[in-house]
């Protein structure tokens, strides 16, 4: 491998990472409970092994389990998924339609009784079978109700099919993911401009601009009320706002390889003054990397129309991000660099 050119990435370690991120907007979305697409993987994998499917079926299946409500043709090809992937879908069809319909996570008896009638009637007959087999004990559907036992079992189950991607290749996939709430080219395109402008070598490039498709990745853990407020929001609805970097990191750290990229991904709401968020970093612990996605990220903000105001025009925007510097909130330099470029 060429570290220079090339990182490690594993998709379901990716996905496990952020699945409690996109388990708030599906949640909202597709009205499911929480840890809905890992229940989903969990039963799924436990038909699979039964019906002795291979390896990369399994690692396959579990992927596509855990982007259940996200997965387009387009995701198979980019997630590298093999021919078998629309047999295997057919199994987490299945395992999602009774959690969807029952909500397994659910403690009361007469709900296991239901989804037991349920399955029963089911046209497809191989997977009813191997479910009434695995379920006829407690364990099964205690372990439904229990994160960390399913998590421990699909990393026991699982092979390690972690690929060696060019940087490039996982920026299509992060790319991908940080596009789901926000349109992410004019910023990546601006990163661009400030990497070469400075000179990044290829790595320190790429890699940051990896960091920045996922930089507001976390806010599809905001409620929809709240991210899409027309009034002022509250005090309180801002903290939780504001908690979305916080998830963000969490997830991203997560990730094998990616420790810089959740760095330069979740400082870009600290302040050279010590007052930012959500860790309150002083500027004296801020790197070029982070202060550059700080400068590049509120000009993105600012020029992007929200809920509860129009975009900024250009010139508006460079006025604000001056406003900020002489503040210390942004980095002087950076902030007049960028407007060089721009």
């Amino acid at each position: 491998m060429d570290k220079k050119k090339q990182m490690n990435f594993n998709l379901n370690n990716f996905l496990l990472a952020v699945k409690d991120i996109l388990d708030v907007r599906d949640i909202e979305q597709n009205n499911v409970s929480k840890n809905h697409s890992l229940r989903v993987a969990y039963l799924s994998l436990k038909i699979a092994e039964k019906l002795e499917k291979k390896p990369k079926e399994m690692f396959d299946l579990c992927a596509y389990s855990l982007f259940y409500h996200y997965i387009q043709e387009e995701h198979k090809i980019l997630f590298g998924f093999d021919e078998f992937i629309d047999e295997l879908a057919k199994i987490a069809d299945f395992t999602h339609s009774i959690d969807e319909k029952f909500d397994l996570s659910k403690e009361q008896i007469k709900n296991r009784r239901d989804i037991l009638n349920y399955v029963e009637q089911s046209e497809v007959s191989k997977y009813k079978d191997i479910f009434l087999d695995i379920s006829n004990s407690i364990d099964f559907w205690l372990d439904l109700q229990n994160e960390n036992i399913m998590m421990q079992y699909i990393y026991s189950t699982l092979y390690d099919f972690t690929q060696v991607l060019t940087f490039e290749e996982v920026l299509k996939i992060t790319s991908m993911f940080g596009s789901i709430e926000n349109d992410i080219n004019r910023l990546l395109e601006n990163c661009v401009k400030m990497t070469e402008f400075y000179g990044f070598e290829h790595k320190e490039r790429w890699t940051f601009l990896i960091a920045a498709s996922m930089v507001n990745f976390g806010k599809l853990s905001v409620p929809f009320d709240i991210l899409y407020k027309k009034e002022k929001l509250t005090d309180d609805e801002y903290e939780l706002l504001k908690s979305n970097i916080y998830h963000n990191k969490n997830a991203l750290n997560s990730i094998y390889e990616f420790q810089d990229i959740a760095k330069w991904a979740t400082r870009h709401q600290e302040r050279l003054d010590g007052f930012g968020y959500p860790s309150k970093i002083m500027a004296k612990d801020l790197s070029l990397k982070e202060r550059l996605m700080a400068v590049l990220n509120s000009y993105d903000a600012l020029v992007t129309k929200r809920e509860y105001r129009n975009s900024f025009s250009k010139e508006e925007a460079i006025n604000i991000l001056i406003l900020m510097e002489k503040n210390y909130y942004l980095d002087k330099t950076i902030v007049e660099d960028f407007i060089s470029i721009i």
